[in-house]
């Protein structure tokens, strides 16, 4: 009774005869009121939108992970840039424009001399390289409100973009004129030197930064932690410290997305209720919670996701609030991963962890089989665009180039080494020999009894 009702007031609504359809689908609520199908329908059948939006709270109370519901939600919000809005079913198409886009860059220039102000991480200050005058610049902790909505910002085209376009700088200090690929954020004229932020029209696209993990490290202690890195692996030459050489490593800010919110991953088992002699299999279903904090993408795609793991963990609870004066003097990269993209591989990343570990968290204690999961449902979710100091560059060893990767915060190095082969063979070897040892005394114990 109760499909047969929600089939014909779908059928009537889609004809267009709204008065059935809504009488239809109103005797259908009161067979089962827990159906979001009902309520997504009724709310589509009525022009008001505060009747629409109780409508889509009742549906989304029925059934929350409802994408449909929470979507309707959203463009009801008057949080949500419709201008922004991509029509659902409808992709973002990222074109290269054909010529480099005007860009105004902001200079940051001392009020007293006109020199370059630069930004020093350490006083949380503007400086001046010439007459040392100083600018302080708020760094307070991130809060709460960093945080962003991710329902707020799917729909919209800005959660699909990425910098493409060139950009063509014209210096405000001595007039010259600078090309920039899409990645820059920032800017150091190439002939005076002055610093620039950058601003066009492509950036409004864009999801600004919310917070950023100010520089720690600088350039010899970075070098001293590399060569501490490159001493630590008992399988690379033992003249590896000595020989390399041609150190070349660039400090800029990347760019990051976290993500927080909660999974939960439908399961379903047998569970053995007998004894091991005498099993007896009962089928067993449920869903498992997890709660994800600051799950680390990197926003640009020439960072890999296992290399960047490699030097995790980033202090991301001693992140401050953004300022666009902290990039000041600081190259910066632009994002090229939108955080759509990021958010699927967020998904994947928790998801395979809570599979990982599913069946120690299911009927614990308890011997099971044919573990399964279904498909998770993501809720709560909300994100940050984050930008984190990193040491990126390559050392020579005997002709031969190896990347480099340091943690900006905290010093940890991730890269390449040169492994020594003989090294390997003899270990090899020894575990070879030593299992043939065992073999043997085994055999003889066997034997002897």
């Amino acid at each position: 009774m109760f499909e047969d009702l929600l089939r014909d007031g779908i059928a009537a609504a889609r004809h267009g005869e709204v008065t059935l359809a809504r009488s239809l689908l109103e005797r259908a609520v009161q067979l089962k009121v827990g159906d979001a199908r009902l309520w997504l329908w009724l709310s589509r059948l009525n022009d008001d939108p505060t009747e629409q939006r109780k409508y889509l709270e009742f549906a989304v109370a029925a059934e929350p992970h409802n994408e449909g519901a929470r979507r309707q939600l959203v463009l009801l919000s008057d949080k949500l840039d419709r201008s922004r809005l991509v029509p659902q079913g409808e992709t973002v198409t990222q074109q290269r424009p054909t010529e480099p886009l005007e860009v105004d860059g902001q200079s940051m220039q001392c009020s007293q001399c006109g020199g370059r102000m630069s930004f020093n991480p350490q006083v949380a200050s503007l400086i001046c390289s010439y007459c040392g005058n100083i600018q302080p610049v708020d760094a307070n902790l991130a809060t709460d409100a960093a945080e962003q909505v991710i329902d707020f910002v799917m729909p919209t085209t800005r959660a699909h973009r990425w910098a493409e376009a060139r950009k063509l700088v014209t210096c405000q200090s001595c007039g010259a004129v600078v090309m920039l690929d899409p990645a820059h954020l920032v800017s150091r004229c190439s002939y005076c030197g002055s610093n620039h932020l950058l601003d066009c029209p492509e950036m409004e696209e864009l999801l600004e930064p919310q917070v950023i993990g100010l520089v720690a490290l600088d350039a010899e202690t970075a070098h001293r932690h590399v060569r501490t890195w490159l001493g630590k692996s008992i399988f690379t030459p033992d003249n590896l410290m000595q020989d390399a050489h041609d150190f070349d490593l660039r400090l800029a800010y990347y760019p990051f997305w976290t993500f927080d919110g909660t999974l939960e991953l439908p399961w379903s088992c047998e569970v053995n209720v007998g004894s091991p002699r005498n099993p007896q299999w009962v089928g067993r279903s449920g869903s498992e919670y997890q709660f994800y904090d600051d799950v680390l993408i990197p926003g640009f795609s020439g960072l890999e996701q296992a290399e960047v793991e490699a030097i995790e963990p980033f202090l991301l609870k001693e992140v401050v609030e953004f300022k666009p004066e902290q990039l000041a003097g600081w190259p910066t990269i632009n994002y090229d991963r939108p955080v759509a993209n990021a958010f699927l591989m967020a998904r994947e990343r928790v998801s395979m962890q809570v599979r990982q570990r599913l069946h120690l968290f299911i009927e614990p204690g308890r011997e099971k089989r044919n573990v399964c999961s279904g498909g998770g449902r993501w809720s709560g979710t909300t994100f940050k665009h984050a930008l984190l100091p990193l040491w990126v560059g390559t050392y020579q060893f005997h002709g031969k180039p190896y990347h480099l990767l340091v943690n900006g915060q905290t010093g940890k190095v991730a890269g390449t080494r040169p492994r020594d082969d003989l090294k390997i063979f003899l270990l090899a070897l020894g575990v070879l020999l030593l299992l043939m040892l065992v073999g043997v005394l085994i055999y003889w114990l066997w034997a002897s009894t």
